[in-house]
Protein backbone atom coordinates (compact mmCIF):
# COMPACT_ATOMS: atom_id res chain seq x y z
CA UNK A 1 0.00 0.00 0.00
CA UNK A 2 2.90 2.37 0.66
CA UNK A 3 4.14 1.72 -2.87
CA UNK A 4 0.68 2.53 -4.23
CA UNK A 5 0.43 5.70 -2.12
CA UNK A 6 3.90 7.00 -2.97
CA UNK A 7 3.75 6.25 -6.70
CA UNK A 8 0.35 7.92 -6.84
CA UNK A 9 1.66 10.97 -5.01
CA UNK A 10 4.59 11.30 -7.40
CA UNK A 11 2.87 10.53 -10.72
CA UNK A 12 -0.90 10.96 -10.31
CA UNK A 13 -1.48 14.44 -11.66
CA UNK A 14 -3.68 16.63 -9.47
CA UNK A 15 -3.88 14.08 -6.63
CA UNK A 16 -2.80 16.86 -4.29
CA UNK A 17 -4.76 19.56 -6.13
CA UNK A 18 -6.55 20.69 -2.96
CA UNK A 19 -3.31 21.23 -1.05
CA UNK A 20 -1.09 24.30 -1.18
CA UNK A 21 2.06 24.43 -3.29
CA UNK A 22 4.20 24.17 -0.15
CA UNK A 23 2.37 21.17 1.33
CA UNK A 24 2.22 19.44 -2.06
CA UNK A 25 5.98 19.82 -2.43
CA UNK A 26 6.51 18.43 1.06
CA UNK A 27 4.25 15.43 0.48
CA UNK A 28 5.94 14.62 -2.83
CA UNK A 29 9.35 14.90 -1.18
CA UNK A 30 8.24 12.45 1.48
CA UNK A 31 6.68 10.16 -1.14
CA UNK A 32 10.04 9.93 -2.93
CA UNK A 33 12.00 8.94 0.19
CA UNK A 34 9.31 6.53 1.36
CA UNK A 35 9.38 4.82 -2.03
CA UNK A 36 13.11 4.59 -2.75
CA UNK A 37 14.49 4.26 0.79
CA UNK A 38 11.89 3.35 3.41
CA UNK A 39 10.03 0.59 1.55
CA UNK A 40 13.32 -1.17 0.63
CA UNK A 41 14.53 -0.86 4.25
CA UNK A 42 11.24 -2.34 5.44
CA UNK A 43 11.68 -5.31 3.11
CA UNK A 44 15.36 -5.68 4.05
CA UNK A 45 14.54 -5.64 7.76
CA UNK A 46 11.93 -8.37 7.27
CA UNK A 47 14.51 -10.48 5.49
CA UNK A 48 16.94 -9.92 8.37
CA UNK A 49 14.24 -10.91 10.87
CA UNK A 50 13.79 -14.12 8.88
CA UNK A 51 17.53 -14.67 9.39
CA UNK A 52 17.11 -14.23 13.19
CA UNK A 53 18.80 -10.85 13.22
CA UNK A 54 18.10 -8.71 16.29
CA UNK A 55 19.35 -5.69 14.36
CA UNK A 56 16.83 -6.51 11.67
CA UNK A 57 14.00 -6.72 14.19
CA UNK A 58 14.82 -3.32 15.71
CA UNK A 59 15.33 -1.81 12.26
CA UNK A 60 11.91 -3.16 11.28
CA UNK A 61 10.35 -1.54 14.36
CA UNK A 62 11.98 1.81 13.58
CA UNK A 63 10.75 1.70 10.00
CA UNK A 64 7.22 0.82 11.11
CA UNK A 65 7.38 3.85 13.43
CA UNK A 66 8.33 6.00 10.43
CA UNK A 67 5.31 4.79 8.43
CA UNK A 68 3.05 5.27 11.46
CA UNK A 69 4.15 8.89 11.90
CA UNK A 70 4.04 9.64 8.17
CA UNK A 71 0.56 8.26 7.55
CA UNK A 72 -0.94 9.70 10.71
CA UNK A 73 -0.02 13.06 9.20
CA UNK A 74 -1.35 12.09 5.76
CA UNK A 75 -4.61 10.78 7.23
CA UNK A 76 -5.34 13.86 9.32
CA UNK A 77 -3.56 16.70 7.55
CA UNK A 78 -3.59 16.11 3.80
CA UNK A 79 -6.63 17.48 2.02
CA UNK A 80 -9.10 14.74 1.19
CA UNK A 81 -8.27 12.86 -2.01
CA UNK A 82 -8.87 9.50 -3.71
CA UNK A 83 -6.25 7.72 -1.55
CA UNK A 84 -7.73 8.66 1.83
CA UNK A 85 -8.62 5.06 2.70
CA UNK A 86 -5.13 3.91 1.69
CA UNK A 87 -3.60 6.47 4.07
CA UNK A 88 -5.90 5.33 6.88
CA UNK A 89 -5.12 1.66 6.20
CA UNK A 90 -1.35 2.23 6.33
CA UNK A 91 -1.78 4.30 9.49
CA UNK A 92 -3.92 1.63 11.16
CA UNK A 93 -1.72 -1.32 10.17
CA UNK A 94 1.39 0.55 11.27
CA UNK A 95 -0.19 1.52 14.60
CA UNK A 96 -1.23 -1.98 15.65
CA UNK A 97 1.95 -3.55 14.27
CA UNK A 98 4.01 -1.06 16.25
CA UNK A 99 2.03 -1.68 19.45
CA UNK A 100 2.43 -5.43 18.95
CA UNK A 101 6.14 -4.97 18.38
CA UNK A 102 6.55 -2.94 21.58
CA UNK A 103 4.61 -5.51 23.59
CA UNK A 104 6.80 -8.29 22.25
CA UNK A 105 10.16 -6.71 23.08
CA UNK A 106 12.44 -8.53 25.52
CA UNK A 107 14.14 -5.34 26.68
CA UNK A 108 16.58 -7.06 29.04
CA UNK A 109 17.83 -9.28 26.23
CA UNK A 110 18.14 -6.24 23.97
CA UNK A 111 20.23 -4.38 26.55
CA UNK A 112 22.45 -7.43 27.08
CA UNK A 113 23.03 -7.65 23.33
CA UNK A 114 24.80 -4.27 23.28
CA UNK A 115 28.55 -3.99 23.57
CA UNK A 116 29.77 -1.07 25.67
CA UNK A 117 30.94 2.12 23.99
CA UNK A 118 30.75 5.90 24.09
CA UNK A 119 28.23 5.88 21.22
CA UNK A 120 25.57 4.84 23.75
CA UNK A 121 25.94 8.07 25.75
CA UNK A 122 26.35 10.12 22.58
CA UNK A 123 23.04 8.75 21.27
CA UNK A 124 21.26 9.66 24.50
CA UNK A 125 22.69 13.19 24.69
CA UNK A 126 22.14 13.87 20.98
CA UNK A 127 18.52 12.74 21.09
CA UNK A 128 17.68 14.79 24.19
CA UNK A 129 19.37 17.88 22.75
CA UNK A 130 17.64 17.60 19.37
CA UNK A 131 14.28 17.00 21.03
CA UNK A 132 14.75 20.13 23.14
CA UNK A 133 15.73 22.16 20.07
CA UNK A 134 12.73 20.89 18.11
CA UNK A 135 10.41 21.78 20.98
CA UNK A 136 11.98 25.25 21.24
CA UNK A 137 11.61 25.81 17.48
CA UNK A 138 7.92 24.92 17.39
CA UNK A 139 7.02 26.55 20.72
CA UNK A 140 8.71 29.83 19.80
CA UNK A 141 6.64 29.97 16.62
CA UNK A 142 3.41 29.14 18.46
CA UNK A 143 4.05 31.52 21.37
CA UNK A 144 4.85 34.34 18.95
CA UNK A 145 1.51 33.68 17.27
CA UNK A 146 -0.30 33.77 20.60
CA UNK A 147 1.36 37.07 21.53
CA UNK A 148 0.77 38.82 18.20
CA UNK A 149 -2.65 37.29 17.55
CA UNK A 150 -1.54 36.38 14.03
CA UNK A 151 -1.61 32.86 12.63
CA UNK A 152 1.82 31.33 11.94
CA UNK A 153 2.85 31.68 8.30
CA UNK A 154 3.34 27.91 8.04
CA UNK A 155 -0.36 27.38 8.80
CA UNK A 156 -1.23 28.77 5.34
CA UNK A 157 -4.93 27.99 4.70
CA UNK A 158 -5.08 24.93 6.96
CA UNK A 159 -7.04 24.78 10.20
CA UNK A 160 -4.43 23.47 12.64
CA UNK A 161 -0.74 22.65 13.04
CA UNK A 162 -0.79 18.88 12.95
CA UNK A 163 2.93 18.22 12.53
CA UNK A 164 3.75 20.47 15.45
CA UNK A 165 1.10 18.65 17.52
CA UNK A 166 2.61 15.27 16.64
CA UNK A 167 6.14 16.45 17.39
CA UNK A 168 5.32 18.19 20.68
CA UNK A 169 2.86 15.54 21.83
CA UNK A 170 4.60 12.35 20.68
CA UNK A 171 8.08 12.69 19.20
CA UNK A 172 9.65 15.13 21.68
CA UNK A 173 8.47 13.24 24.81
CA UNK A 174 9.48 9.90 23.28
CA UNK A 175 12.95 11.21 22.46
CA UNK A 176 13.36 12.70 25.93
CA UNK A 177 12.23 9.50 27.65
CA UNK A 178 14.41 7.28 25.47
CA UNK A 179 17.46 9.50 25.91
CA UNK A 180 17.13 9.81 29.69
CA UNK A 181 16.49 6.09 30.17
CA UNK A 182 19.46 5.24 27.94
CA UNK A 183 21.80 7.52 29.91
CA UNK A 184 20.58 5.86 33.11
CA UNK A 185 21.35 2.44 31.66
CA UNK A 186 17.74 1.27 31.70
CA UNK A 187 16.83 -1.65 29.47
CA UNK A 188 13.91 0.22 27.91
CA UNK A 189 16.30 3.02 26.99
CA UNK A 190 18.28 0.68 24.74
CA UNK A 191 15.12 -0.70 23.14
CA UNK A 192 13.43 2.64 22.56
CA UNK A 193 16.58 4.33 21.27
CA UNK A 194 17.14 1.49 18.77
CA UNK A 195 13.70 2.20 17.33
CA UNK A 196 13.70 5.97 17.63
CA UNK A 197 17.09 6.61 16.02
CA UNK A 198 15.94 4.77 12.88
CA UNK A 199 12.74 6.78 12.73
CA UNK A 200 14.66 10.05 13.22
CA UNK A 201 17.09 9.17 10.43
CA UNK A 202 14.38 8.18 7.96
CA UNK A 203 12.10 11.11 8.74
CA UNK A 204 15.04 13.51 8.60
CA UNK A 205 15.97 12.22 5.16
CA UNK A 206 12.35 12.70 4.06
CA UNK A 207 12.38 16.27 5.41
CA UNK A 208 15.54 17.08 3.43
CA UNK A 209 13.74 15.77 0.34
CA UNK A 210 10.76 17.98 1.23
CA UNK A 211 13.04 21.01 1.43
CA UNK A 212 14.49 20.20 -1.99
CA UNK A 213 11.02 19.90 -3.54
CA UNK A 214 9.97 23.16 -1.89
CA UNK A 215 12.96 25.00 -3.36
CA UNK A 216 12.27 23.51 -6.79
CA UNK A 217 8.69 24.78 -6.60
CA UNK A 218 9.66 28.29 -5.54
CA UNK A 219 8.48 27.96 -1.95
CA UNK A 220 10.23 30.14 0.61
CA UNK A 221 12.26 28.02 3.04
CA UNK A 222 13.08 29.03 6.60
CA UNK A 223 16.79 28.34 6.48
CA UNK A 224 17.21 28.17 10.25
CA UNK A 225 14.72 25.30 10.38
CA UNK A 226 16.29 23.71 7.31
CA UNK A 227 19.76 23.73 8.91
CA UNK A 228 18.34 22.18 12.07
CA UNK A 229 16.93 19.28 10.08
CA UNK A 230 20.17 18.88 8.11
CA UNK A 231 22.15 18.57 11.36
CA UNK A 232 19.56 16.29 12.96
CA UNK A 233 19.46 14.02 9.92
CA UNK A 234 23.20 13.69 9.38
CA UNK A 235 23.81 13.29 13.10
CA UNK A 236 21.00 10.76 13.37
CA UNK A 237 22.31 8.62 10.52
CA UNK A 238 25.88 8.62 11.83
CA UNK A 239 24.77 7.78 15.37
CA UNK A 240 22.34 5.13 14.14
CA UNK A 241 25.15 3.35 12.28
CA UNK A 242 27.41 3.46 15.33
CA UNK A 243 24.59 2.46 17.68
CA UNK A 244 23.53 -0.53 15.59
CA UNK A 245 27.15 -1.60 15.26
CA UNK A 246 27.11 -2.25 19.02
CA UNK A 247 24.30 -4.81 18.75
CA UNK A 248 25.80 -8.27 18.99
CA UNK A 249 22.79 -10.40 19.87
CA UNK A 250 20.44 -12.53 17.81
CA UNK A 251 16.71 -13.18 17.82
CA UNK A 252 17.64 -16.68 18.91
CA UNK A 253 18.51 -15.15 22.29
CA UNK A 254 14.83 -14.43 22.87
CA UNK A 255 11.51 -15.16 21.24
CA UNK A 256 9.61 -11.87 20.82
CA UNK A 257 6.37 -13.69 20.03
CA UNK A 258 6.36 -15.35 23.45
CA UNK A 259 6.62 -12.10 25.42
CA UNK A 260 2.96 -11.18 24.90
CA UNK A 261 0.12 -12.18 27.17
CA UNK A 262 -3.16 -11.12 25.58
CA UNK A 263 -5.33 -13.01 28.06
Amino acid sequence: MAIIATLSGLFWKNLYKNDTVSITAQMMGQDLISLIICVPILLLSLYLVYKDSLRGYLLWMGTIFYFLYSYVSMSFLASYNQLFLVYVAIFSISLYTFVYGLMSLDVKAIKNSFASGTIIKIAGIFTIFMAAMLAFMWLSMIIESLITGLAPASLENYTTMGIQALDLGVLVPAAMIAGIMLLKGKAWGYALMSILIVKISLLGTAILSMIYFMIQNGVNVVWGQAMFFVIATIGGIVIALGFYNKIKGSLKDFDPLNNIDLS
